[in-house]
């Protein structure tokens, strides 16, 4: 089996489960903040309380958009079909959106559509990940494909 396949599918269950932290770092954050009573003491101290989920969310994504880049490399060194290393590009394209989206994040809508590029991003890793996964009964009797 190709070490560049099997190195491609490692990489792949990391950025899944950088996805998942980072929806229990958004999660940690807002619910901290959505919790506060409702007065400027409490909801500055919840504010403070949860800056370290926020900063640990932005963070995760930087990390996330290396492991996607390290995919991609992974991605012609184990001679995929060009679908998959176009889609597995697609996912720092969708990342990069998302930075963007959170940068201009001060209104609801964007604030939302940030949410949504999220589940697709999701989506598509956990599709890459799975459909090339290089362990296992399924990789064993998988073929080759150039």
């Amino acid at each position: 089996m190709n070490i560049f396949r099997k190195a491609y599918s490692v990489a792949g269950a990391v950025l899944m489960l950088q996805f998942a932290l980072q929806l229990y770092f958004i999660a940690a954050a807002a619910l901290g903040i959505f919790n506060a009573n409702d007065n400027a003491k409490d909801v500055y101290s919840a504010f403070k309380n949860v800056d370290v989920f926020a900063s640990l969310h932005r963070l995760n994504g930087d990390l996330a958009a290396l492991t996607i880049l390290i995919m991609v490399g992974l991605s012609f060194g184990s001679r995929y079909p060009w679908r998959t290393t176009i889609l597995t590009a697609l996912l720092f394209v969708l990342l990069f959106i998302q930075a963007l989206l959170a940068s201009l994040g001060g209104t609801p809508v964007l604030a939302g559509l940030h949410g949504i590029n999220a589940l697709i991003l999701v989506g598509l890793g956990g599709f890459l990940t799975g459909r090339n996964w290089a362990f296992g009964r399924r990789a064993e009797s998988a073929t080759p494909t150039h």
